[in-house]
């Protein structure tokens, strides 16, 4: 397993990929709903989602999950001081958060999320020397994410209501071994 930053040469795979039901149920882009009426995903919103990602002026540090070379899911880890208003409803306010999706629905089911999970902080976010804890915020209703973040060493702080979810995340952490 490996990861790669996400190229534009990855965005209509990553479009194929959100439009999965089994990403699609949990996977928003933007503020609100990630595709209006239930309209799958298009090449111009996984653009507008991504585009500062790729163009590396975000916030959000976007990778490709990579098994045996070849791409299977998304991960991204952000610092939640660059996210005010998530960090205060999640209860949160340093640390990184962390979101991920296996999409090759060939993959799924398979214990990658959890490997993915804990070779992803341990190499990438917990390489950043100011980030002592990492923070992900599943929504409460995805046993297969909470049991995958469970696996991968993190621990439940507490569940969460955040405006514009339409569910409560279930807050998991994880802090740097010392």
């Amino acid at each position: 397993m490996a990861f790669r930053p996400l190229r534009r040469a990855d965005l209509d795979q990553l479009r194929r990929w959100l439009n999965e039901p089994h990403v699609a149920a949990w996977w928003e882009l933007g503020e609100g709903p990630r595709a209006p009426d239930g309209e799958p995903v298009t090449a111009e919103q996984v653009e507008a989602e991504y585009g500062d990602a790729l163009d590396d002026v975000g916030p959000t540090h976007v990778f490709v999950i990579l098994v045996d070379g070849g791409p299977v899911g998304l991960i991204q880890w952000y610092r939640l001081p660059d996210f005010p208003d998530y960090a205060a409803a999640v209860g949160e306010p340093a640390g990184a958060g962390l979101d991920l999706f296996v999409g090759d629905p060939g993959h799924v089911g398979r214990g990658l999320g959890a490997l993915a999970i804990d070779r992803f902080v341990t190499s990438v976010v917990f390489a950043a020397r100011d980030v002592d804890r990492c923070v992900a915020g599943p929504d409460v209703r995805n046993e297969r994410s909470i049991r995958a973040f469970a696996s991968a060493g993190f621990r439940w702080a507490r569940d969460a209501t955040v405006p514009g979810e339409p569910a409560p995340e279930r807050v998991m952490v994880r802090d740097r071994e010392r």
